[in-house]
């Protein structure tokens, strides 16, 4: 559990208040989350499909990631009541949004 009096937590505080950029910077911090966005966008739906296509990657990390991607809004979770029982994944709306702000980066950092 994170300490909301910390210098760490106040720090973070400020820069989300102070810029909105810092905000969204955060929301998609991390080496995974973007490639996990994609990947789901392109239809790697399934815990054990993210798994096999980000394989350096552990379960207890990839669950992490999942959990505050879907914390933050940027995906939903779907439990499907079958046997043995599924969960798929998908972009919301905010999520589907950063798709078109990756090209953009992915066109910045090529030139």
């Amino acid at each position: 559990m994170k300490k909301s009096n910390s210098s760490n937590a106040i720090n973070k505080e400020f820069l989300h208040r102070s810029c909105s950029v810092n905000e969204a910077i955060d929301l998609i911090s991390g080496r995974w989350k973007a490639l996990i966005i994609i990947y789901i966008h392109e239809g790697q739906n399934r815990f054990s499909l993210l798994k096999n296509i980000l394989s350096p990657i552990s379960d207890q990390i990839l669950g992490r990631q999942l959990k505050d991607l879907e914390q933050n809004g940027l995906i939903s979770k779907t439990i499907v009541p079958e046997v043995p029982v599924r969960v798929d994944y998908e972009l919301t709306a905010k999520g589907k949004s950063l798709l078109s702000i990756f090209d953009s980066l992915e066109e910045w950092i090529a030139s």
